[in-house]
């Protein structure tokens, strides 16, 4: 009777390891199971894009600040005042207004301008700014369009240094009529190659998210070529002021240009 003992207890361990495997088996399927159902969250790829940016050589230039104001409004009496002398003043974006007259490459001596600019106001000081402050950045999506705006930027950069080469003083006996004459021709021709190749960019339907920067660098422009012709008739100190607030006036929409146009391109 011994082995049946044995038998039945060999059997009934049996039973109980196939029990214990059914439930473990079954929850093991049961989390399987439910793992299965779960969907993963998908990576998202960040989305790179290209940046291109056209940093152009800096250089010094120097302007008098003859006032400063927080409301616009406020400095128009001292304006009217410069512009009934025959002086034209450049104003800052503001606020503070700033109110500036002239733009040299060389640092000029406030005892050499003009008494009536000297009296004209009691806060009156030379300003150093710089050429290229800003540069002008956009996507390579945009390259074509922007590549002939930065050709066209580089064209300006030229007329530019050259003004300032020319003008380092107010006063228009710091050169010889011929020198006058010679510099003043040769940024002419670059102002007229200028505006060729802007105007080749503007028939360009790409160069719509440009086209009135361009306009507006046009304008400018073209009162600075107008200022320039006026030096070889006038031939006094008072329109080398003129010609270089002007040319202070093409620089600030040179500047203007890039900044805007940076902020609007798909970056």
């Amino acid at each position: 009777m011994e082995w049946v003992r044995k038998v039945a207890a060999a059997l009934l361990s049996l039973v109980l390891m196939f029990a214990f495997v059914q439930i473990v088996g079954g929850y093991l399927i049961g989390q399987l199971s439910q793992n299965t159902g779960q969907v993963l969250e998908p990576q998202t790829e960040e989305k790179v894009v290209k940046q291109m940016v056209l940093q152009l050589e800096p250089m010094e230039y120097y302007t008098v600040q003859v006032g400063s104001y927080q409301e616009a409004s406020a400095g128009q009496a001292r304006i009217n005042a410069l512009a009934q002398m025959g002086y034209r003043v450049c104003v800052s974006q503001g606020p503070p207004f700033a109110l500036w007259l002239g733009c040299m490459g060389k640092e000029p001596q406030l005892s050499d301008l003009p008494e009536a600019v000297r009296n004209s106001s009691s806060d009156i000081f030379v300003q150093k700014k710089i050429l290229n402050e800003t540069a002008l950045r956009f996507s390579a999506a945009d390259s074509q369009v922007m590549e002939q705006a930065a050709a066209l930027l580089s064209s300006y950069d030229v007329v530019l240094k050259h003004s300032l080469q020319m003008f380092q003083d107010y006063r228009y006996e710091a050169c010889s009529e011929e020198n006058w004459a010679n510099m003043i021709e040769q940024i002419a021709e670059e102002l007229t190659m200028i505006q060729e190749t802007a105007g080749a960019l503007l028939n360009d339907e790409a160069s719509e998210p440009v086209a009135s920067g361009i306009l507006n660098l046009l304008a400018v422009t073209e009162e600075y070529g107008e200022s320039l012709q006026l030096m070889q008739e006038k031939k006094s100190d008072q329109v080398v002021l003129l010609a270089q607030s002007c040319l202070l006036e093409l620089i600030e929409q040179y500047h203007g240009f890039m900044t805007e146009n940076s902020d609007k391109i798909n970056l």
